[in-house]
């Protein structure tokens, strides 16, 4: 319905309608300070005046401020643009917005940004006005709130459409659209008072998961100056944009984001005691550089185009992630108590042929981009690791650089005199030249290590001896660990002793630990002597969070089997996260497996957790990215990416999973990496009926008489995926599935390409947990936006496949005619159920007063078709060929939600009274009106029906059926005469009723 109304943008996935309204000025005189002469009495007063007081809309040239005047589409696209200062455009051409149009502009941005689009047709609908339940899906689009079912609280929308309904509940439950007497009116048009008054509730909102940033206009700064207090703190409650080099920043907060552009080009910016709690990206800046003085940032994006930039860190500067898309120098100079760069990443969005160096010492790096030189310049990185997947990297030391930790998933060429502490390596054909203390070495695997071959048949660990610099390491030597090392992890310490552990007890040992240095009780200590592991409650990881504990296991002075003393260490780092199904269920006993790195599915496992029975999980990790594979019976296999932030606890690390298809169903499963932010998945398929299907985001659902037969069933529109599309019923014929990159123009160009998104798609038949078929894109320099992975031919129970893997810049199209739109879909069924309802209804004897009457048919089509009375008028009644009035009276009524009628009372006239009735069907846009007549016979006829009905249950009951009430109502009907009152009529028809029912 609103025409691909999904959030597109990885920036403001959660932010959009916490906004504050501006009407742009198309001819409107802004009087901010007068009050406006038309919402004196208005219920929306308060609030109208607060905005017009602040800016936000505009009194009209006489004076009003129209409180009741519907909001357009285009209206609203300024409203929003302007409060968010959004500036950012892309190319539009749509056939209904022309670029001499007042909102031409607006609507150039709101496609860019990705919170409202155009339609099928190519068109935008600029002055069609915004309903209710097209607000409501704008909401829960913008402020990412969960669908929910509570629209069926309401009469009015317990049958609304699918693309609205969720959302209408999700509204409802957040608490910023309400009903009223009437229901919530989700076709009428939002007023510019409701659009106020529900945009003030979302601006309150304090929901930090649906909205994590402010509403205020967007700060620019184009020309060189230094900006912000000489003292003190300056908060920036929305987003910044430095364009002009020679300039700096000093003592803000930025509550959003902050772009530090290319308008700086090659000069150099300064942020000195500066924090950024959103996304910092540098698209400018030269070899001289960002000096980063005393700042925190919590990610910051390096994406210049020819990648030369510096990026300096001093004083107290702690930049929490790192991410380059494009070539750089990150040099830490001069810290004194800030962490400098602690995570660094190199994504799958930097050129070939890109140098990225450092000068530092780094927490932990994943390199995830492919032939790129990497420039160990001075310092250190603790954790550095090779993404599977990726090609021809280049690692470059000095004498004045070492690594303690390198994780080799793909092969790579490690060079120069620095020093690798450990190096694990789980693939065949790296070469590390550097000296390298300790190796490890999957099964299977060898490397080229200082000019030897190391590795084999089996998994092997080779510890350099400090009396033998070049020793040949050709023939592995396995080794114990050093004496008295003690492996820590949040809940477990892992012995590593030269004598049996098994011939430990708890006893033997006394465990001691600090906090920090300070004494720390460990709670629930227990030993396993099989297997060496000292086992205690885990640490709380967001109370003990960048916290070092450390743990002594000593001799009991009361035993002397233990023969050593142990010690280990662990920083508490980690992150948390919640593991769903599409409709917001959580799953409980998902069993994750993290490996260190980005998109790593192989190799050693760094930690595995399970989540709890919310679907929550917690894990302690050092900091670095790692990849997540989520496994339980019953579902797809599924991988999730996850960060460990050094210095800040990371709370929502979720997913989305999905379940695995039964017997006879089919599952396609696409997952991404980060960018392009959003990938959607298109099928195109054969119908029952001789028609073409095509399932996507915008029809996530076919159904075929009542019944579902493909769905989508998991959108992920902020990277990475899952979008699984499911056929549910087979239908024999050709099937069409492919990939269209819906951020292709808004997210930095040709960085935001399908060729770079390392995508893969993978195909699930019924319930076997391995797929039957697997795709990797191919990759390149083009920027198609679409990727054609396969047909396949359905033939019974037999599948079959054709191979396509190709990148098209025109979507494939299907062998079958396909559907009608969906508009006229939707008027052929509401034809159908047209034709079930009656053209002439008679009321039965038994209808009661204020009781819900529905005209419609039990054997309803569709479920999703609603029914509301426009009108009911009272016909004329011909007595001897003249029409004549059969009383002033009114008998039937409207209900509350004009879905029905009632009986307001019973036909007291000498006639039936004949009404027309109209009625409209509707189902999404779809609306058919007709008139019926319903007939209300006198109270004389319901009174004999009734009386007909009893007697007929007299003569045919059997021995023992107790008939005395009916008798009891006949005798009282019989005593009637022609003198009896309206009111002793009505008596004896409810005793008549109510005889009936009972017997």
């Amino acid at each position: 319905m609103l025409g691909n109304m999904k959030k597109r943008s990885h920036q403001w996935i959660t932010l959009l309608l916490s906004v504050a309204i501006v009407l742009p000025t198309w001819g409107f005189t802004a009087t901010p300070t007068a009050q406006a002469s038309d919402i004196q009495n208005h219920w929306a007063k308060d609030v109208m005046t607060q905005w017009q007081s602040k800016g936000y809309i505009s009194g009209f040239q006489d004076g009003s401020l129209k409180p009741d005047q519907s909001v357009t589409r285009s209206q609203l696209a300024a409203m929003i643009n302007k409060a968010f200062g959004f500036t950012q455009t892309s190319s539009i051409a749509y056939k209904d917005v022309q670029s001499s149009d007042w909102f031409y502009h607006d609507v150039a941005i709101a496609k860019s940004q990705g919170y409202m689009e155009g339609y099928k047709n190519n068109t935008f609908h600029p002055d069609q006005k915004v309903t209710r339940q097209e607000l409501a899906v704008i909401l829960t689009s913008l402020k990412k709130l969960k669908s929910s079912n509570s629209a069926a609280q309401m009469k009015d929308t317990l049958y609304s459409p699918s693309w609205s309904k969720g959302s209408i509940g999700a509204v409802i439950d957040s608490g910023l659209m309400k009903g009223d007497e009437k229901g919530f009116r989700p076709k009428d048009t939002t007023t510019r008072a409701e659009a106020v008054t529900v945009l003030e509730r979302s601006l309150e909102s304090s929901d930090t998961n649906n909205s994590s940033k402010s509403s205020s206009p967007t700060t620019i700064y184009n020309t060189a100056g230094v900006y912000g207090p000489a003292s003190g703190q300056q908060q920036i409650a929305g987003d910044m944009q430095l364009n002009s080099a020679g300039s700096t920043l000093r003592n803000m907060v930025i509550e959003g984001d902050l772009l530090l552009g290319a308008g700086i080009g090659e000069g150099d910016a300064i942020l000195d005691h500066v924090t950024v709690k959103g996304t910092t990206t540098i698209n400018g800046g030269g070899i001289n550089s960002i000096h980063l003085q005393d700042a925190t940032l919590q990610t910051a994006v390096i994406n210049k185009k020819d990648g030369n930039v510096r990026v300096v860190t001093t004083g107290a500067t702690t930049v929490q992630q790192m991410i380059l898309q494009s070539g750089g120098l990150l040099e830490e100079k001069g810290l004194t108590t800030g962490a400098g760069f602690t995570n660094v990443v190199l994504s799958n969005q930097i050129p070939s042929g890109s140098t990225v160096s450092l000068k530092g010492r780094i927490d932990s790096m994943d390199i995830s981009s492919s032939s790129v030189l990497t420039q160990l310049l001075t310092g250190s990185v603790d954790n550095l690791a090779v993404a599977s997947g990726t090609t021809d990297n280049k690692i470059s030391t000095t004498s004045s650089s070492s690594i303690q930790s390198l994780t080799l998933n793909s092969a790579a060429k490690v060079s120069g005199n620095g020093t690798i502490e450990k190096a694990y390596i789980n693939v065949a054909g790296s070469t590390i030249t550097p000296r390298v203390n300790q190796t490890t070495t999957s099964a299977g695997v060898t490397a080229l290590i200082e000019g030897g071959v190391v590795g084999g048949e089996q998994a092997v660990t080779n510890i350099r001896k400090e009396d033998k610099k070049h020793q040949d390491s050709s023939t592995p030597v396995v080794v114990q660990q050093p004496v008295q090392s003690l492996d820590v992890r949040n809940g477990q310490a892992i012995l590593h002793l030269n004598q049996p552990t098994n011939e430990l007890l708890l006893s033997d040992m006394e465990v001691t630990a600090t906090l920090n240095g300070k004494p720390y009780t460990l709670t629930n200590i227990i030993y396993d002597s099989v297997t060496g592991v000292i086992q205690f409650d885990p640490l709380n990881l967001k109370a003990k969070y960048n916290k070092i504990l450390e743990i002594t296991v000593t001799p009991s002075s009361s035993s002397s089997r233990l023969l050593t003393i142990s010690k280990g260490d662990l920083r508490i780092n980690g992150f948390t996260g919640f593991i769903g199904e599409e409709q917001g269920e959580s799953v409980e006993g998902m069993t994750i497996h993290f490996r260190r790195g980005l998109n790593v599915t192989e190799g050693p496992i760094a930690a595995t957790v399970t989540t709890n029975e919310h679907g929550d999980y917690n894990v302690t990790l050092p900091p670095g990215v790692y990849t997540g594979e989520l496994i339980k019976e019953g579902f797809i296999p599924s991988y999730l990416i996850a960060t460990s932030l050094a210095e800040e606890y990371n709370y929502d690390q979720s997913a989305i999973v999905s379940r695995m298809p039964t017997e006879g169903k089919i599952s396609i499963v696409l997952t991404w990496d980060e960018l392009p932010y959003d990938e959607d998945a298109h099928l195109l398929g054969p119908t029952p009926d001789g028609y073409g299907f095509h399932t996507s985001t915008d029809n996530r659902q076919y159904n075929y008489q009542n019944q579902n037969y493909v769905s989508l069933d998991t959108d992920n529109m902020s990277s990475y995926g899952p979008e699984v599309i499911t056929i549910k019923k087979r239908v024999d014929g050709i099937y069409t599935f492919y990939v269209q990159n819906y951020s292709a123009t808004a997210n930095n160009g040709a960085a935001s390409t399908l060729r770079k998104s390392s995508a893969t798609v993978k195909v699930y038949n019924g319930a076997y947990r391995l797929p039957m078929k697997t795709y990797h894109i191919p990759v390149g320099d083009g920027e198609e936006p679409y990727w054609h992975v396969f047909d396949m031919n359905v033939d019974n129970d037999q599948v079959s496949f054709f191979d396509q893997n190709v990148l098209v810049n025109i979507p494939p199209t299907s062998i079958y005619h396909q559907l009608p739109n969906q508009a006229e879909i939707d008027m052929l069924d509401l034809e159908r159920e047209m034709d079930l309802i009656s053209s002439n209804q008679v009321l039965a004897y038994d209808t009661q007063i204020d009781k819900d009457i529905s005209l419609r048919s039990s054997n309803s089509l569709n479920d999703n078709i609603a029914m509301y009375i426009s009108d009911i008028e009272l016909l004329p009644t011909q007595v001897n060929g003249h029409p004549i009035s059969v009383t002033d009276d009114t008998y039937l009524v409207t209900s509350d939600f004009e879905d029905t009628i009632m009986l307001s009372q019973y036909n007291g006239s000498a006639y039936t009274a004949n009404y027309n009735v109209t009625l409209h069907l509707t189902l999404r846009d779809a609306d058919i009106e007709t008139t019926i007549v319903v007939q209300l016979p006198t109270i004389d006829t319901w009174i004999e029906q009734a009386s007909v009905e009893a007697q007929s249950k007299i003569n045919t009951a059997t021995a023992g059926q107790d008939i005395t009430a009916l008798q009891t109502a006949l005798d009282d009907k019989n005593a009637l005469t022609s003198h009896s009152t309206t009111d002793e009529k009505i008596a004896v028809l409810e005793k008549l009723n109510q005889a009936l029912i009972s017997f």
